[in-house]
Protein backbone atom coordinates (compact mmCIF):
# COMPACT_ATOMS: atom_id res chain seq x y z
CA UNK A 1 0.00 0.00 0.00
CA UNK A 2 2.73 2.27 0.83
CA UNK A 3 5.32 1.91 -1.75
CA UNK A 4 7.83 3.98 -2.04
CA UNK A 5 9.61 6.24 -4.88
CA UNK A 6 12.24 4.02 -6.89
CA UNK A 7 15.56 5.73 -4.98
CA UNK A 8 18.39 3.26 -4.37
CA UNK A 9 20.66 3.08 -1.71
CA UNK A 10 24.03 4.68 -2.54
CA UNK A 11 26.50 1.35 -2.96
CA UNK A 12 29.24 3.31 -1.52
CA UNK A 13 29.09 7.09 -0.37
CA UNK A 14 27.12 9.93 -1.16
CA UNK A 15 29.65 10.75 -3.57
CA UNK A 16 29.76 7.46 -5.61
CA UNK A 17 25.38 7.97 -6.70
CA UNK A 18 23.44 4.23 -7.52
CA UNK A 19 22.38 4.16 -11.29
CA UNK A 20 18.81 4.70 -11.84
CA UNK A 21 16.90 1.72 -11.35
CA UNK A 22 16.33 -1.33 -13.51
CA UNK A 23 13.27 -3.07 -11.41
CA UNK A 24 10.66 -0.18 -11.85
CA UNK A 25 7.40 -0.77 -13.14
CA UNK A 26 7.71 2.19 -16.39
CA UNK A 27 5.36 4.89 -15.62
CA UNK A 28 2.22 5.13 -17.08
CA UNK A 29 1.21 8.00 -18.19
CA UNK A 30 -2.26 8.01 -18.53
CA UNK A 31 -2.24 6.60 -15.15
CA UNK A 32 -0.70 10.08 -13.53
CA UNK A 33 -3.31 12.41 -16.22
CA UNK A 34 -6.16 10.34 -14.29
CA UNK A 35 -4.27 11.05 -11.15
CA UNK A 36 -4.66 15.03 -11.77
CA UNK A 37 -8.17 15.05 -13.61
CA UNK A 38 -9.23 13.54 -10.55
CA UNK A 39 -7.79 15.16 -7.90
CA UNK A 40 -8.84 18.67 -9.79
CA UNK A 41 -12.68 17.54 -10.28
CA UNK A 42 -12.51 16.26 -6.44
CA UNK A 43 -11.84 20.66 -5.57
CA UNK A 44 -13.84 21.43 -7.97
CA UNK A 45 -16.97 19.13 -6.96
CA UNK A 46 -16.34 20.66 -3.23
CA UNK A 47 -16.99 24.22 -4.38
CA UNK A 48 -19.63 23.60 -6.53
CA UNK A 49 -21.34 22.04 -3.72
CA UNK A 50 -20.46 24.83 -1.63
CA UNK A 51 -22.11 27.50 -3.95
CA UNK A 52 -25.38 25.00 -2.84
CA UNK A 53 -25.20 25.86 0.98
CA UNK A 54 -27.59 28.98 1.40
CA UNK A 55 -26.56 30.56 4.68
CA UNK A 56 -26.20 34.11 5.80
CA UNK A 57 -22.25 34.61 6.73
CA UNK A 58 -22.33 37.33 8.95
CA UNK A 59 -24.39 35.11 11.06
CA UNK A 60 -22.37 32.87 13.40
CA UNK A 61 -24.68 30.18 13.65
CA UNK A 62 -24.86 30.32 9.62
CA UNK A 63 -21.09 30.06 9.56
CA UNK A 64 -21.21 26.65 11.53
CA UNK A 65 -23.88 25.47 9.76
CA UNK A 66 -22.04 26.04 6.68
CA UNK A 67 -19.34 24.37 7.67
CA UNK A 68 -20.91 22.08 8.82
CA UNK A 69 -22.92 21.44 5.55
CA UNK A 70 -19.65 21.23 3.87
CA UNK A 71 -18.22 18.01 6.13
CA UNK A 72 -21.38 16.43 5.28
CA UNK A 73 -20.72 16.51 1.56
CA UNK A 74 -17.07 15.56 2.21
CA UNK A 75 -17.97 12.84 4.32
CA UNK A 76 -20.32 11.63 1.75
CA UNK A 77 -17.67 11.63 -0.70
CA UNK A 78 -15.08 9.56 1.25
CA UNK A 79 -17.76 7.26 2.17
CA UNK A 80 -17.97 6.03 -1.93
CA UNK A 81 -14.09 6.33 -2.54
CA UNK A 82 -13.44 3.88 0.87
CA UNK A 83 -16.08 1.53 -0.66
CA UNK A 84 -14.34 1.65 -3.69
CA UNK A 85 -11.30 0.95 -1.94
CA UNK A 86 -12.95 -1.84 0.04
CA UNK A 87 -14.74 -3.36 -3.21
CA UNK A 88 -11.12 -3.58 -5.09
CA UNK A 89 -9.41 -5.00 -2.52
CA UNK A 90 -11.59 -8.05 -2.62
CA UNK A 91 -10.08 -10.83 -4.36
CA UNK A 92 -12.06 -10.91 -7.42
CA UNK A 93 -11.04 -7.10 -8.15
CA UNK A 94 -7.51 -7.19 -6.94
CA UNK A 95 -6.11 -5.84 -10.08
CA UNK A 96 -7.75 -2.87 -9.75
CA UNK A 97 -7.16 -2.14 -6.37
CA UNK A 98 -3.28 -0.25 -7.06
CA UNK A 99 -5.59 2.09 -9.69
CA UNK A 100 -8.35 2.51 -7.29
CA UNK A 101 -5.81 3.17 -4.33
CA UNK A 102 -3.99 5.33 -6.42
CA UNK A 103 -7.36 7.53 -7.75
CA UNK A 104 -8.87 7.66 -3.83
CA UNK A 105 -5.04 9.37 -3.19
CA UNK A 106 -5.00 11.92 -5.81
CA UNK A 107 -9.05 12.93 -4.96
CA UNK A 108 -8.04 13.29 -1.03
CA UNK A 109 -5.94 15.88 -2.28
CA UNK A 110 -8.21 18.01 -4.08
CA UNK A 111 -10.88 17.17 -1.49
CA UNK A 112 -9.15 18.94 1.05
CA UNK A 113 -8.06 22.20 -0.71
CA UNK A 114 -11.72 21.96 -2.40
CA UNK A 115 -13.43 22.13 1.34
CA UNK A 116 -10.94 25.34 1.99
CA UNK A 117 -12.15 26.76 -0.84
CA UNK A 118 -15.69 25.99 -0.37
CA UNK A 119 -15.57 27.89 3.18
CA UNK A 120 -14.26 30.73 1.36
CA UNK A 121 -17.03 30.76 -0.90
CA UNK A 122 -19.36 30.39 1.99
CA UNK A 123 -17.71 33.43 4.01
CA UNK A 124 -17.83 35.75 0.89
CA UNK A 125 -21.21 34.48 -0.01
CA UNK A 126 -23.30 37.56 -1.05
CA UNK A 127 -20.28 39.81 -1.67
CA UNK A 128 -18.21 40.14 -4.85
CA UNK A 129 -15.52 40.82 -3.35
CA UNK A 130 -12.73 38.67 -2.56
CA UNK A 131 -10.95 38.42 0.46
CA UNK A 132 -10.21 41.74 2.20
CA UNK A 133 -12.07 43.94 -0.34
CA UNK A 134 -9.85 46.95 -1.83
CA UNK A 135 -7.72 47.01 1.24
CA UNK A 136 -3.94 45.80 1.47
CA UNK A 137 -2.26 43.17 -0.96
CA UNK A 138 -5.55 43.04 -2.24
CA UNK A 139 -6.25 46.10 -3.45
CA UNK A 140 -2.60 46.58 -4.61
CA UNK A 141 -2.68 43.72 -6.88
CA UNK A 142 -5.60 44.96 -8.32
CA UNK A 143 -4.78 48.45 -8.79
CA UNK A 144 -1.41 47.35 -10.49
CA UNK A 145 -3.40 45.19 -12.90
CA UNK A 146 -5.14 47.77 -13.94
CA UNK A 147 -2.42 49.83 -14.34
CA UNK A 148 -1.04 47.21 -16.47
CA UNK A 149 -3.40 46.87 -18.54
CA UNK A 150 -3.60 50.85 -18.82
CA UNK A 151 0.06 51.46 -19.54
CA UNK A 152 1.17 47.90 -20.86
CA UNK A 153 4.25 47.73 -18.01
CA UNK A 154 4.42 47.01 -14.15
CA UNK A 155 7.31 46.90 -11.57
CA UNK A 156 10.06 44.40 -12.46
CA UNK A 157 10.76 43.42 -9.08
CA UNK A 158 8.12 42.32 -8.26
CA UNK A 159 6.71 38.61 -9.59
CA UNK A 160 4.69 39.58 -12.64
CA UNK A 161 2.55 36.60 -13.34
CA UNK A 162 -0.10 37.01 -10.81
CA UNK A 163 -0.50 40.27 -12.15
CA UNK A 164 -0.34 39.80 -15.86
CA UNK A 165 -2.84 36.52 -15.25
CA UNK A 166 -5.21 39.12 -13.53
CA UNK A 167 -5.08 41.38 -16.38
CA UNK A 168 -5.21 39.34 -19.28
CA UNK A 169 -8.36 37.74 -17.61
CA UNK A 170 -10.17 41.12 -17.11
CA UNK A 171 -9.37 41.97 -20.59
CA UNK A 172 -10.93 38.98 -21.59
CA UNK A 173 -14.21 38.26 -19.63
CA UNK A 174 -14.72 42.46 -19.64
CA UNK A 175 -14.63 42.49 -15.97
CA UNK A 176 -12.73 45.00 -13.42
CA UNK A 177 -9.74 43.21 -11.72
CA UNK A 178 -11.29 44.29 -8.45
CA UNK A 179 -14.06 41.28 -9.11
CA UNK A 180 -11.76 39.13 -10.49
CA UNK A 181 -9.91 38.61 -6.69
CA UNK A 182 -12.73 36.48 -5.48
CA UNK A 183 -12.78 33.70 -8.24
CA UNK A 184 -9.07 33.90 -8.69
CA UNK A 185 -8.89 32.85 -4.94
CA UNK A 186 -11.41 30.48 -4.60
CA UNK A 187 -9.97 29.12 -7.64
CA UNK A 188 -6.29 28.96 -6.53
CA UNK A 189 -7.12 27.73 -3.14
CA UNK A 190 -9.08 24.59 -4.44
CA UNK A 191 -5.92 23.84 -6.57
CA UNK A 192 -3.57 24.04 -3.54
CA UNK A 193 -3.97 20.19 -3.46
CA UNK A 194 -3.69 19.18 -6.77
CA UNK A 195 -0.87 21.06 -7.17
CA UNK A 196 0.95 19.58 -4.02
CA UNK A 197 -0.28 16.26 -5.07
CA UNK A 198 1.05 16.27 -8.58
CA UNK A 199 4.37 18.13 -7.64
CA UNK A 200 5.36 15.31 -5.10
CA UNK A 201 4.34 12.51 -7.66
CA UNK A 202 7.52 13.61 -9.19
CA UNK A 203 9.53 11.58 -6.40
CA UNK A 204 6.61 9.44 -4.73
CA UNK A 205 4.51 6.85 -5.49
CA UNK A 206 0.59 7.87 -4.84
CA UNK A 207 0.48 7.23 -1.15
CA UNK A 208 3.42 8.68 0.00
CA UNK A 209 3.06 11.71 -2.28
CA UNK A 210 -0.44 11.98 -0.29
CA UNK A 211 1.62 11.72 3.04
CA UNK A 212 4.95 13.50 2.35
CA UNK A 213 3.22 16.24 -0.01
CA UNK A 214 0.07 17.29 0.82
CA UNK A 215 -0.10 16.53 4.58
CA UNK A 216 2.57 18.80 5.43
CA UNK A 217 1.70 21.32 3.36
CA UNK A 218 -1.68 21.80 5.00
CA UNK A 219 -0.12 24.58 7.18
CA UNK A 220 0.82 26.52 4.71
CA UNK A 221 -2.29 27.10 2.39
CA UNK A 222 -3.02 30.42 2.50
CA UNK A 223 -6.19 31.71 0.47
CA UNK A 224 -5.91 34.91 0.52
CA UNK A 225 -2.53 35.39 -1.91
CA UNK A 226 -3.10 31.56 -2.49
CA UNK A 227 0.04 31.71 -5.04
CA UNK A 228 2.62 32.37 -2.70
CA UNK A 229 3.22 29.45 -0.29
CA UNK A 230 1.63 26.98 -2.92
CA UNK A 231 4.86 28.00 -5.09
CA UNK A 232 7.21 26.40 -2.19
CA UNK A 233 5.29 23.58 -2.08
CA UNK A 234 5.93 23.08 -5.52
CA UNK A 235 9.60 24.13 -5.85
CA UNK A 236 11.10 21.89 -3.30
CA UNK A 237 10.10 18.51 -5.15
CA UNK A 238 10.89 20.15 -8.15
CA UNK A 239 14.65 21.22 -6.93
CA UNK A 240 14.87 18.34 -5.08
CA UNK A 241 14.16 15.81 -8.29
CA UNK A 242 16.70 17.88 -10.59
CA UNK A 243 19.73 17.91 -7.01
CA UNK A 244 19.12 13.80 -7.64
CA UNK A 245 19.40 14.10 -11.43
CA UNK A 246 22.87 15.95 -10.67
CA UNK A 247 24.16 13.39 -7.84
CA UNK A 248 23.08 10.95 -10.89
CA UNK A 249 24.55 12.13 -13.98
CA UNK A 250 27.23 9.68 -14.36
CA UNK A 251 25.47 7.60 -15.08
CA UNK A 252 22.80 9.16 -17.27
CA UNK A 253 22.93 9.23 -21.20
CA UNK A 254 23.49 12.87 -22.58
CA UNK A 255 19.51 12.58 -23.50
CA UNK A 256 18.86 12.03 -20.18
CA UNK A 257 20.87 15.14 -18.93
CA UNK A 258 20.12 17.81 -21.44
CA UNK A 259 16.15 17.47 -21.94
CA UNK A 260 15.83 16.98 -18.25
CA UNK A 261 17.54 20.36 -17.58
CA UNK A 262 15.95 22.10 -19.92
CA UNK A 263 12.62 20.90 -18.11
CA UNK A 264 13.83 21.75 -14.81
CA UNK A 265 15.07 25.50 -15.84
CA UNK A 266 11.47 26.11 -17.32
CA UNK A 267 9.87 24.76 -14.43
CA UNK A 268 11.61 26.86 -12.36
CA UNK A 269 11.53 29.89 -13.76
CA UNK A 270 7.60 29.29 -13.95
CA UNK A 271 7.86 28.98 -10.48
CA UNK A 272 10.33 31.83 -9.93
CA UNK A 273 7.49 34.23 -11.83
CA UNK A 274 4.63 33.41 -9.86
CA UNK A 275 6.49 33.85 -6.42
CA UNK A 276 10.07 34.36 -6.24
CA UNK A 277 10.26 34.84 -2.60
CA UNK A 278 11.57 31.35 -1.53
CA UNK A 279 14.44 31.05 -4.05
CA UNK A 280 16.10 34.28 -1.58
CA UNK A 281 15.57 31.61 1.26
CA UNK A 282 16.88 28.53 -0.21
CA UNK A 283 19.70 29.37 -2.25
CA UNK A 284 22.19 28.91 0.16
CA UNK A 285 21.10 25.42 0.85
CA UNK A 286 20.75 24.49 -2.66
CA UNK A 287 24.68 26.08 -3.40
CA UNK A 288 25.87 23.83 -0.50
CA UNK A 289 23.54 20.95 -1.55
CA UNK A 290 24.70 20.99 -5.20
CA UNK A 291 28.44 20.99 -3.97
CA UNK A 292 28.19 18.08 -1.77
CA UNK A 293 26.39 15.83 -4.40
CA UNK A 294 28.02 17.21 -7.75
CA UNK A 295 29.74 13.98 -9.46
CA UNK A 296 33.10 15.25 -8.86
CA UNK A 297 34.74 12.27 -9.90
CA UNK A 298 32.05 10.14 -11.74
CA UNK A 299 31.04 12.36 -14.50
CA UNK A 300 31.30 16.12 -13.75
CA UNK A 301 31.08 16.94 -17.13
CA UNK A 302 27.51 16.00 -17.26
CA UNK A 303 26.76 17.22 -13.77
CA UNK A 304 28.15 20.64 -15.12
CA UNK A 305 25.91 20.60 -18.40
CA UNK A 306 22.64 19.85 -16.21
CA UNK A 307 23.57 22.88 -14.33
CA UNK A 308 24.62 25.34 -17.47
CA UNK A 309 21.51 23.86 -19.41
CA UNK A 310 19.39 24.09 -15.90
CA UNK A 311 20.42 27.71 -15.33
CA UNK A 312 20.57 29.04 -19.02
CA UNK A 313 16.45 28.29 -19.41
CA UNK A 314 15.97 29.60 -16.03
CA UNK A 315 17.54 32.81 -16.51
CA UNK A 316 16.00 33.15 -20.34
CA UNK A 317 12.16 32.69 -18.49
CA UNK A 318 12.67 34.93 -15.78
CA UNK A 319 15.81 37.53 -16.81
CA UNK A 320 13.21 40.62 -16.62
CA UNK A 321 11.85 39.41 -13.21
CA UNK A 322 15.41 38.55 -12.15
CA UNK A 323 17.12 41.38 -12.81
CA UNK A 324 14.92 43.96 -11.64
CA UNK A 325 14.84 41.82 -8.64
CA UNK A 326 18.39 41.92 -8.19
CA UNK A 327 18.49 45.89 -9.21
CA UNK A 328 16.15 46.66 -6.48
CA UNK A 329 17.55 44.52 -4.03
CA UNK A 330 19.91 47.39 -2.77
CA UNK A 331 17.35 50.14 -2.17
CA UNK A 332 13.89 48.98 -1.47
CA UNK A 333 13.07 48.51 2.05
CA UNK A 334 10.24 46.71 3.64
CA UNK A 335 8.62 48.63 6.64
CA UNK A 336 5.88 46.00 6.97
CA UNK A 337 6.50 45.42 10.32
CA UNK A 338 3.37 42.97 11.62
CA UNK A 339 2.64 41.47 14.22
CA UNK A 340 5.12 38.29 13.72
CA UNK A 341 8.43 41.01 13.61
CA UNK A 342 7.66 41.44 17.06
CA UNK A 343 7.90 37.63 18.07
CA UNK A 344 11.30 36.16 19.03
CA UNK A 345 13.13 35.30 16.29
CA UNK A 346 13.73 31.09 17.00
CA UNK A 347 9.99 30.84 16.91
CA UNK A 348 9.02 28.59 13.57
CA UNK A 349 6.64 26.09 14.66
CA UNK A 350 3.56 27.72 13.16
CA UNK A 351 3.26 30.10 10.15
CA UNK A 352 0.27 32.17 10.60
CA UNK A 353 0.60 34.20 7.46
CA UNK A 354 1.56 37.94 7.86
CA UNK A 355 -1.95 38.86 8.17
CA UNK A 356 -3.84 40.04 11.57
CA UNK A 357 -4.39 37.08 13.86
CA UNK A 358 -5.60 36.59 17.62
CA UNK A 359 -3.30 34.59 19.22
CA UNK A 360 -3.20 34.54 22.84
CA UNK A 361 0.03 34.88 24.11
CA UNK A 362 3.12 34.36 21.40
CA UNK A 363 4.33 31.99 21.28
CA UNK A 364 2.43 30.30 22.90
CA UNK A 365 3.89 29.00 26.53
CA UNK A 366 6.04 26.12 26.09
CA UNK A 367 6.89 22.91 28.09
CA UNK A 368 10.76 22.60 28.22
CA UNK A 369 12.62 26.26 28.17
CA UNK A 370 9.62 27.85 26.41
CA UNK A 371 9.90 25.44 23.69
CA UNK A 372 6.70 23.25 22.96
CA UNK A 373 6.34 19.69 22.29
CA UNK A 374 5.48 20.03 18.41
CA UNK A 375 9.07 21.62 18.46
CA UNK A 376 10.14 18.93 20.23
CA UNK A 377 8.88 16.13 18.03
CA UNK A 378 10.36 17.61 14.81
CA UNK A 379 13.40 17.92 15.84
CA UNK A 380 13.22 14.28 17.25
CA UNK A 381 11.95 13.99 13.47
CA UNK A 382 15.00 15.48 12.04
CA UNK A 383 17.21 14.10 13.93
CA UNK A 384 15.99 10.54 13.19
CA UNK A 385 15.74 11.49 9.10
CA UNK A 386 19.44 12.37 9.56
CA UNK A 387 20.28 9.07 11.37
CA UNK A 388 18.37 6.92 9.16
CA UNK A 389 19.12 8.24 6.07
CA UNK A 390 21.89 10.93 5.95
CA UNK A 391 23.39 10.38 2.86
CA UNK A 392 19.97 10.48 0.70
CA UNK A 393 19.63 13.40 -1.70
CA UNK A 394 16.09 14.34 0.28
CA UNK A 395 17.22 14.71 3.45
CA UNK A 396 20.48 16.19 2.58
CA UNK A 397 18.90 18.88 0.22
CA UNK A 398 16.25 19.33 2.73
CA UNK A 399 18.80 19.53 5.95
CA UNK A 400 20.91 22.37 3.42
CA UNK A 401 17.88 24.34 2.93
CA UNK A 402 16.43 24.22 6.73
CA UNK A 403 20.45 25.73 7.82
CA UNK A 404 20.90 28.40 4.86
CA UNK A 405 17.05 29.46 5.81
CA UNK A 406 18.17 29.40 9.51
CA UNK A 407 21.26 31.70 8.91
CA UNK A 408 19.19 33.69 6.79
CA UNK A 409 16.45 34.48 8.75
CA UNK A 410 18.91 35.70 11.91
CA UNK A 411 21.02 37.55 9.18
CA UNK A 412 18.28 39.84 8.22
CA UNK A 413 16.42 39.64 11.67
CA UNK A 414 19.67 41.37 13.11
CA UNK A 415 19.52 44.19 10.47
CA UNK A 416 15.86 45.66 11.75
CA UNK A 417 16.89 47.54 14.20
CA UNK A 418 19.86 49.84 11.93
CA UNK A 419 17.74 49.54 9.01
CA UNK A 420 14.52 49.96 9.93
CA UNK A 421 13.08 47.37 7.85
CA UNK A 422 11.81 43.79 7.97
CA UNK A 423 13.24 42.23 4.14
CA UNK A 424 10.66 39.39 4.97
CA UNK A 425 12.30 38.14 7.05
CA UNK A 426 9.16 36.66 9.15
CA UNK A 427 8.39 34.74 6.29
CA UNK A 428 11.34 31.82 6.06
CA UNK A 429 8.75 30.68 9.12
CA UNK A 430 6.84 28.78 6.60
CA UNK A 431 9.91 27.36 4.91
CA UNK A 432 11.32 26.22 7.82
CA UNK A 433 8.16 24.47 9.21
CA UNK A 434 7.82 23.27 6.19
CA UNK A 435 11.33 21.61 6.05
CA UNK A 436 11.05 20.61 9.71
CA UNK A 437 7.62 18.55 8.82
CA UNK A 438 9.42 17.07 5.52
CA UNK A 439 12.58 16.11 7.21
CA UNK A 440 9.92 14.13 9.94
CA UNK A 441 7.99 12.75 7.11
CA UNK A 442 11.37 11.55 5.67
CA UNK A 443 12.19 9.84 8.69
CA UNK A 444 9.35 7.56 8.41
CA UNK A 445 9.46 7.20 4.67
CA UNK A 446 13.19 5.52 4.92
CA UNK A 447 12.23 3.74 8.36
CA UNK A 448 9.80 2.25 6.05
CA UNK A 449 12.44 0.78 3.46
CA UNK A 450 14.29 -0.48 6.17
CA UNK A 451 11.93 -3.56 6.48
CA UNK A 452 11.61 -4.25 2.74
CA UNK A 453 13.48 -7.05 3.19
CA UNK A 454 12.15 -8.51 6.19
CA UNK A 455 9.05 -10.61 4.50
CA UNK A 456 6.70 -10.27 7.83
CA UNK A 457 7.24 -6.71 7.33
CA UNK A 458 6.59 -6.44 3.75
CA UNK A 459 3.64 -8.21 4.12
CA UNK A 460 2.15 -6.00 7.05
CA UNK A 461 3.51 -2.65 5.37
CA UNK A 462 1.77 -3.44 1.90
CA UNK A 463 -1.76 -5.21 3.41
CA UNK A 464 -4.89 -3.94 2.44
CA UNK A 465 -6.05 -3.27 5.79
CA UNK A 466 -2.81 -0.94 6.57
CA UNK A 467 -3.83 1.09 3.50
CA UNK A 468 -7.77 1.22 4.10
CA UNK A 469 -6.73 2.41 7.89
CA UNK A 470 -3.87 4.90 6.90
CA UNK A 471 -6.60 6.36 4.32
CA UNK A 472 -9.64 6.75 7.07
CA UNK A 473 -7.21 8.61 9.20
CA UNK A 474 -5.74 10.82 6.52
CA UNK A 475 -9.68 11.57 5.46
CA UNK A 476 -10.16 12.83 9.04
CA UNK A 477 -7.25 14.77 9.34
CA UNK A 478 -8.04 16.64 6.17
CA UNK A 479 -11.31 16.95 7.37
CA UNK A 480 -10.66 18.79 10.51
CA UNK A 481 -7.96 20.80 8.95
CA UNK A 482 -10.03 21.93 6.60
CA UNK A 483 -12.62 23.04 8.46
CA UNK A 484 -10.43 24.73 11.13
CA UNK A 485 -8.52 26.56 7.95
CA UNK A 486 -12.02 27.49 6.79
CA UNK A 487 -13.73 28.59 10.08
CA UNK A 488 -10.39 30.96 10.39
CA UNK A 489 -11.37 32.94 7.26
CA UNK A 490 -14.95 33.37 8.37
CA UNK A 491 -16.29 37.08 8.50
CA UNK A 492 -15.31 38.32 12.58
CA UNK A 493 -14.75 41.60 14.39
CA UNK A 494 -11.48 41.00 15.94
CA UNK A 495 -8.02 41.45 15.31
CA UNK A 496 -7.95 37.88 13.25
CA UNK A 497 -8.03 35.97 9.49
CA UNK A 498 -12.11 36.68 10.28
CA UNK A 499 -11.63 40.82 9.18
CA UNK A 500 -10.32 40.12 5.53
CA UNK A 501 -14.27 38.63 4.88
CA UNK A 502 -15.80 41.19 6.88
CA UNK A 503 -14.01 43.85 4.86
CA UNK A 504 -15.71 42.54 1.85
CA UNK A 505 -19.44 42.53 2.98
CA UNK A 506 -18.81 45.59 4.75
CA UNK A 507 -16.98 47.81 1.64
CA UNK A 508 -19.57 48.62 -1.14
CA UNK A 509 -18.87 46.92 -4.32
CA UNK A 510 -17.69 48.36 -7.67
CA UNK A 511 -21.55 48.80 -8.68
CA UNK A 512 -22.24 51.27 -5.97
CA UNK A 513 -24.21 48.77 -3.89
CA UNK A 514 -23.93 46.73 -0.15
CA UNK A 515 -23.35 43.45 0.00
CA UNK A 516 -26.71 41.07 0.27
CA UNK A 517 -26.54 40.62 3.71
CA UNK A 518 -24.69 43.57 4.98
CA UNK A 519 -28.04 45.11 6.37
CA UNK A 520 -27.98 42.04 9.34
CA UNK A 521 -25.23 44.11 10.77
CA UNK A 522 -26.96 47.36 10.91
CA UNK A 523 -24.20 49.61 10.45
CA UNK A 524 -24.28 49.56 6.42
CA UNK A 525 -21.29 49.45 3.45
CA UNK A 526 -18.64 52.28 3.05
CA UNK A 527 -16.09 52.89 0.54
CA UNK A 528 -12.31 52.70 1.40
CA UNK A 529 -10.86 54.79 3.76
CA UNK A 530 -14.57 55.97 5.39
CA UNK A 531 -13.87 56.14 9.28
CA UNK A 532 -16.69 54.75 9.77
CA UNK A 533 -15.81 51.49 8.48
CA UNK A 534 -13.19 50.96 11.93
CA UNK A 535 -15.75 52.67 14.20
CA UNK A 536 -18.05 49.79 13.00
CA UNK A 537 -15.40 47.26 13.40
CA UNK A 538 -15.33 48.22 17.18
CA UNK A 539 -18.74 48.16 17.85
CA UNK A 540 -19.59 45.22 16.53
CA UNK A 541 -16.47 43.91 18.29
CA UNK A 542 -17.90 44.64 22.00
CA UNK A 543 -21.90 44.00 20.82
CA UNK A 544 -20.19 40.09 20.30
CA UNK A 545 -21.11 37.09 22.23
CA UNK A 546 -17.86 35.95 21.95
CA UNK A 547 -14.85 37.94 21.37
CA UNK A 548 -15.47 38.74 17.56
CA UNK A 549 -17.86 36.33 16.55
CA UNK A 550 -20.95 38.22 15.07
CA UNK A 551 -24.16 37.76 16.38
CA UNK A 552 -27.10 35.06 15.81
CA UNK A 553 -30.69 37.20 15.26
CA UNK A 554 -33.18 35.62 17.12
CA UNK A 555 -37.17 36.27 15.67
CA UNK A 556 -39.24 38.38 17.60
CA UNK A 557 -41.39 35.25 19.03
CA UNK A 558 -38.06 32.98 19.52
Amino acid sequence: MLSTAPEQPPRTSPEHPPPPPTTAQPRRGWLFAAEAVVSVAAAALMVLLARRIEVNPLDRIGQISGLAGLQLRYALIVLVLLILVVITARVRWAAHAPTARRLTAAAAAGLFSGLVAGAILIALRGTSWGLFANYGDAGTLSDWAQALIDTGTMKDDYPPAWIHLTAWLSQLTDTAPDNLLKPLQIVGTALFGPVAYLAWRLLLSPMWALALGVLPAIVLIEPYKPYTTIMLVVMVPVLLALLRRLRRAGDTTWRGIVLPALGFGLALGVIFLIYSGWFVWSAPGVVVAALVLFPWRTGWAKGLTLIAITAAAFVAVSYRHLFGLLDASGSVKDRYFYWDTWTEPTYIAMWRTDLPGTTGPWPPPGEIGGVGLFTIFALIGLATAIAVARSRTIVITLTCVFAGAWLLRFHFGSQMYAADAVQLYPRSTAELLYCLLLLTGFAAYYGVRRFDTVTRARAALTSPSLGLGALVAVFLLLASAGSSIGDRYMPRADNSLGVLALASHLTRQTDGNCAAYAHTLGKGCFTKNDPRYHESLLELAELSPKRGELPHPRSEDG
